[in-house]
């Protein structure tokens, strides 16, 4: 359905956590996938791990990964990011976007949301993702991933080094998160996006 598939978080594993099994379905499907990783993560580790950790979770996906390495916590101004962003966005020509929640605590997240609905206002399709900082969603637009949901839980974790110290990222909550937003679709596992905007191709049957 989708051709070429965008996804920006604001630091490595984000991304994963947020709209990993929806990436693998894509891929499934021979879609072209870019990652853009916003920060350096080196607040939450050693960012040469942290960024050999992402290039591991994007040869899983076969996604193209771009890593702006920014400094975490310290994005600087919005319209510098939203240049950046939108360099990507003009590279990538996508039909489909992913990234983060406006409802975050992570400072990050809310400046990568914010500079990418700027960056992003001309596009039609728009799903916004959860962070573990970022409230469970309880609607929107559920994405079935019970065909993939092993393999989420495998993306995830290439990030060994966060997977250490958050469980959230590890495979039990994972599938436990998942299988909560299941029950609100009818299936076994989902993931849940808000739609910034959202239009179905011409055509579609889903």
């Amino acid at each position: 359905m989708w051709d070429r598939v965008l996804a920006v978080g604001a630091h490595p594993d984000d991304i994963e956590f947020g709209c990993g099994g929806a990436l693998l379905r894509h891929a499934a499907q021979g879609a072209s996938i870019t990652l853009v990783v916003v920060s350096d993560g080196a607040r939450g580790g050693d960012a040469t791990e942290r960024a050999a950790e992402q290039t591991r979770a994007a040869e899983a996906l076969g996604a193209k990964v771009v890593m702006l390495r920014l400094p975490d916590g310290r994005l600087g101004p919005l319209d510098e990011l939203v240049t950046l962003l939108e360099e990507e966005i003009a590279s990538a020509d996508p039909d489909l976007v992913y990234t983060h929640l406006p409802e975050d605590t992570h400072q990050d997240h809310i400046q990568t949301h914010r500079a990418m609905r700027i960056a992003a206002r001309q596009l039609a399709n728009v799903l916004l993702f959860e962070s573990p900082r970022s409230p469970l969603l309880s609607s929107g637009i559920g994405v079935n991933i019970g065909s993939v949901i092993k393999e989420k839980a495998t993306l995830l974790s290439t990030h060994a080094s966060q997977v250490r110290t958050r469980p959230e990222l590890r495979s039990k909550s994972v599938r436990a998160r998942a299988f909560l937003h299941g029950t609100r679709f009818g299936c076994d596992f989902a993931e849940m996006f808000v739609p910034l905007r959202f239009a179905l191709p011409l055509g579609s049957a889903e």
